[in-house]
């Protein structure tokens, strides 16, 4: 052989890993994540399928948060995959390399992913519509009438037309979450992501948060919702797991999650969350 085809016999292409399945929204391989010297995640993998929503419970602690701020690289993984869409958003590739993602990769792949966090996150010194607005204006570059007009859709959606021109500081708790909603909504993401959306609000205030996630999941939205909420899960999540330190203890339909768990740990923790004499009702945040 010549010296060219020498080198051309012996050149093995750069490997990419393998695609998710078709009709996978959000797959997690083998993510890890510490903090220092705790290992919060230890090698925690997913799927989620488009359309579904997957519920997460598990003890304060467990990592729950972090893998939701690890799906969207709000905390970057150690290690491990995210691939969304069947876009491998955690890494690319350069000069044959497979690398982690640069800052600006992520920027446009958080577009993808709405969050809805605990706290509301609003900003206390723009009205509800200017809320609403200013990420379609800046990230998507939609034009200011574009955009006011998907708000006002938006509200009407979550049932607050008359609050467009308020404060959030002028909103109650659940007013908030749900202008929050609509705030990730008008992202027009693939995947919402709600890290105990309901925790922060008083006990009559739950529903109005939960109706209006219950609206996204029968409209196909594929969500991943860390929550405590047990009839929320039971009526409509697909799929449901715990967590308990940084791993998937058990994972299953929610009619077997709740009324047939595998493992003890899940018993048990099912056994404290739970109200006595109601398979489902009742719950206490983590």
């Amino acid at each position: 052989m010549t010296t060219v085809e020498t080198y051309c016999a012996s050149f093995e292409p750069p490997t990419w890993p393998e695609r998710p399945p078709a009709g996978v929204m959000l797959e997690l391989r083998r993510i890890h994540k510490s903090f220092g010297s705790l290992h919060v995640l230890h090698g925690v993998s997913l799927q989620v399928n488009k359309g579904d929503v997957m519920a997460i419970i598990g003890p304060s602690g467990s990592g729950k948060t972090t893998l939701l701020r690890c799906v969207n690289h709000l905390e970057r993984p150690d290690s491990g995959e995210v691939w969304l869409d069947g876009e491998l958003i955690s890494h690319r590739m350069s000069n044959g390399q497979l690398t982690k993602a640069q800052e600006g990769d992520l920027r446009r792949h958080r577009a993808e992913m709405g969050m809805v966090f605990q706290s509301f996150n609003l900003f206390p010194h723009l009205t509800v519509l200017e809320n609403i607005i200013e990420a379609p204006m800046s990230v998507r570059g939609l034009s200011r009438q574009a955009a006011v007009e998907r708000a006002h859709g938006l509200l009407k959606k979550v049932g607050l037309s008359d609050k467009i021109n308020a404060f959030p500081l002028q909103l109650s708790g659940g007013q908030q979450q749900r202008v929050a909603i609509a705030r990730a909504l008008a992202m027009e993401p693939k995947v919402m992501l709600f890290d105990e959306p309901t925790s922060a609000l008083d006990p009559e205030l739950v529903g109005e948060v939960l109706n209006t996630m219950r609206m996204l999941a029968d409209e196909g939205m594929t969500m991943l919702v860390v929550s405590h909420e047990m009839d929320f899960a039971r009526d409509v999540a697909d799929r449901m797991i715990f967590m308990d330190q940084g791993v998937i203890v058990e994972e299953g339909h929610p009619e077997q999650f709740l009324c047939a768990p595998r493992q003890e740990r899940t018993k048990t923790f099912l056994q404290r969350i739970l109200r006595p004499g109601s398979a489902t009702n009742g719950a206490t945040g983590s």
